[in-house]
């Protein structure tokens, strides 16, 4: 299944981490792309691009974005579910986190997902670990875009006059937010592409020692259940040892499992590029694009 990859390779454009970046906003929308004028060619040319287009107040794609929940819903949404939704941009959720970081009911949050899953506004990821305990992830891109980038400032990019100041407060919300949380799944779709691999998703493994969560983006389970996979993420820097050390303490908290170990960056630094562990893979950005 290439689904998403698809996708994003049809955009044309050859710059792995600008057709990704551009992805994360447009999809594969006919509507979406009719509006955005040219693409950008590299990934050094999306920020403006970005700037000129949906964070253009002038832009109707600025509506678009501002209202991207309320077209979905229906109706305009309130605040405590706006509130929910700037949480679950940051990052995947359990209904738990959730709970104490909002500070509604569980019931109450569950109905309010469950209108928001059916709207298509997010989605319930699964949790192998958990079963009956899903990643509540945000599933709309304009949604994503608009928590993540403009809900906060929104009177500001209206008024226009200090865009540009706004965007190098807070361009790393576009990398961390929005261009990472699509690189995740078209990672995932890449690992799901090993004949032993029947789920990709993301794994929290609770780690006693330290009293922490360790939450790791990628993790491949087999039909039967079994761990065939695990991979960490850096989306637009180098990927530094540390990270792998990360990786592999993970893999011994989960019991040690025969499991790839995927580092999957644009660039690594020398320790992981020099490791010759057989179990250890590099991915880069072009090999999901391409398959391999």
């Amino acid at each position: 299944m290439s689904e998403l990859r698809d996708s994003v390779n049809a955009l044309g454009i050859a710059d792995a981490e600008a057709a990704i970046s551009v992805h994360a906003l447009v999809g594969s929308d006919s509507d979406l792309l009719a509006q955005v004028g040219d693409l950008p060619g590299t990934v050094k040319e999306v920020a403006g691009w970005v700037q000129s287009t949906f964070l253009n107040s002038g832009n109707p794609l600025f509506g678009r974005c501002e209202h991207a929940v309320e077209r979905l819903l229906g109706e305009r949404p309130d605040e405590q579910t706006e509130k929910v939704l700037g949480l679950i941009t940051v990052r995947p959720r359990f209904l738990e986190d959730l709970v104490s970081l909002s500070g509604l009911a569980a019931a109450d949050l569950q109905t309010m997902l469950e209108a928001l899953e059916q709207a298509g506004v997010v989605r319930a990821d699964a949790n192998p670990l958990e079963p009956d305990n899903p990643f509540w992830t945000m599933k709309d891109r304009l949604a994503r875009f608009y928590y993540a980038m403009m809900a906060e400032h929104l009177a500001r990019w209206r008024r226009g006059y200090i865009s540009d100041k706004l965007w190098r407060m807070i361009h790393s919300r576009f990398d961390r937010y929005v261009c990472r949380a699509e690189y995740a799944r078209l990672t995932r779709e890449w690992a799901l592409g090993s004949p032993d691999t029947d789920l990709t998703t993301r794994i929290v493994v609770p780690d006693p020692r330290f009293r922490q969560l360790r939450t790791l983006e990628v993790a491949a389970f087999g039909a039967d259940g079994t761990i065939v996979g695990l991979g960490t993420i850096r989306w637009g820097f180098l990927m530094r040892e540390k990270q792998l050390a990360r990786l592999r303490h993970v893999r011994r908290l989960l019991g040690d499992p025969p499991a790839r170990l995927y580092c999957i960056a644009p660039r690594v630094d020398g320790a992981i590029a020099a490791d010759t562990a057989p179990d250890l893979y590099r991915v880069g950005p072009a090999h999901l694009l391409r398959g391999d």
